[in-house]
């Protein structure tokens, strides 16, 4: 895999500086040149020592390739069509995109793989998980060594994010401003990717709806790595979760991190396995794992309040969701007396209103993000989400929602890792 940074600035200036600027390790250096008034060839050449990649997306290039080559550029984007003319195919980069589904991208890839280009790009924007595997299934039947798959959008991260992992060559990345829909921060690859993805042969995902924010990745795969396992953890975000099921069953992905909305209905589904002590008084599943057809469950949320909890006397627990109920029983396995507070009285014990009357040391909240919430002073306040707007809060102890995820995360691993021990 080679990382593609795309800057995509107004001006041929800003890009240049945009360029100067990146610091992390990367390959090459695409520049998106279709919003500039005029060009500077060779000022973006000096601007880095790195492969240049010149495009012009949906718009017509100003210049003739020959007077890019001429500058020191290493590459352009050539967008297929029809009885497209490839001029210098060892230096060009053949791509497709398509911003609204998936047409046609089996003969599209055939056709763009036989004109002999350096690279071979297909982006197309997945609307379903079945989708994203199409998808993928290009790089399996791929003729060449050479090609890139890329799903775009919050639908297409499953395959966007897996595809280095499968052999897709390049990985393009947002410098700042990001070029498509979808696409990740160089940043945020490198948290995922580590200096060089590794082949997977396992793959494992978070599922939710929405869940392009999540974190997970990040912490997964870095686990992965540290254990030398070949395995790779992707973002399934879907509409509804039997879209994932059958291939869950397959074993592709073969571990899942369940997230809103979907704990609930993982619990029902978990019926056909195993389903652990956690997860049944819970009645919620955050964990799901497939071990050679034997199905195992849990719900990890439980450990991860554990290992953050403080010594109180009285907790309120704020909604009344999956996330609260682990956070109960959590509590109740630390003997912390809890009362729910909840918008919707009839799933709690007090309205949210009278939480500002709340008189005791730890405060739970597992509402979203940004939900609007006036939260009492306490001794320690745990904030389940971890994106979006935080609540302002008085807590001599202030626990965020990301070391929530790491919390639970360690005992998920263990879960995952059952995959490889076979048990």
């Amino acid at each position: 895999m080679k990382v593609v940074v795309t800057v995509l600035e107004d001006t041929c200036e800003a890009a240049v500086d945009a360029i100067r600027a990146i610091s992390e390790k990367h390959d090459l250096v695409e520049v998106r040149a279709e919003r500039f008034p005029s060009i500077d060839l060779h000022a973006i050449r000096a601007a880095t020592s790195k492969e240049i990649l010149l495009t012009y997306r949906s718009a017509p290039s100003v210049t003739s390739h020959g007077m890019v080559f001429a500058a020191g550029i290493d590459f352009v984007d050539v967008e297929w069509h029809v009885g497209v003319a490839v001029e210098r195919p060892e230096r060009t980069v053949i791509s497709h995109h398509d911003y609204q589904g998936m047409h046609d991208i089996e003969a599209i890839m055939s056709n763009m793989s036989a004109l002999g280009c350096a690279h071979t790009k297909l982006a197309a924007t997945p609307h379903h998980f079945a989708d994203n595997e199409r998808l993928l299934e290009l790089l399996r039947t791929a003729p060449c060594a050479s090609s890139t798959v890329i799903g775009m959008g919050e639908r297409g991260l499953y395959s966007r994010i897996l595809a280095p992992f499968r052999g897709s060559a390049l990985t393009f990345v947002a410098a700042t401003n990001v070029a498509a829909p979808g696409q990740l921060t160089l940043a945020r690859a490198r948290e995922i990717y580590g200096s060089e993805p590794q082949r997977a042969e396992r793959v494992f995902a978070i599922v939710g709806n929405p869940a392009s924010h999540s974190r997970s990745p990040a912490i997964h795969n870095r686990l992965f790595r540290e254990k030398g396992v070949p395995a790779a953890y992707t973002i399934a975000s879907i509409e509804r979760f039997d879209e994932i099921t059958d291939a869950f069953l397959r074993g592709e992905p073969c571990g899942l991190s369940i997230t809103t909305p979907f704990k609930e209905e993982a619990f029902l589904f978990a019926a056909i396995g195993e389903v652990g002590e956690n997860a049944r008084r819970a009645r919620a599943v955050n964990t799901l794992v497939n071990v050679n057809g034997r199905i195992f469950a849990d719900n990890t949320d439980v450990d991860g309040f554990a290992a953050l909890l403080p010594q109180a006397r009285q907790a309120a627990v704020v909604g009344a969701g999956a996330t609260a109920r682990a956070a109960l029983v959590a509590l109740e396995n630390a003997g912390i007396p809890a009362m729910v507070y909840n918008r919707t009285v009839s799933k709690a014990d007090a309205p949210l209103e009278a939480l500002r009357d709340f008189r005791g040391d730890l405060i739970i909240n597992t509402l979203p993000a940004g939900t609007g919430v006036a939260i009492p002073r306490c001794g320690t306040y745990i904030e389940a989400a971890y994106s979006g707007d935080s609540a302002p809060v008085e807590a001599d102890v202030r626990i965020g929602g990301l070391e929530l995820l790491r919390a639970q995360a360690v005992r998920q691993h263990q879960l995952f890792m059952r995959i490889f021990d076979g048990v």
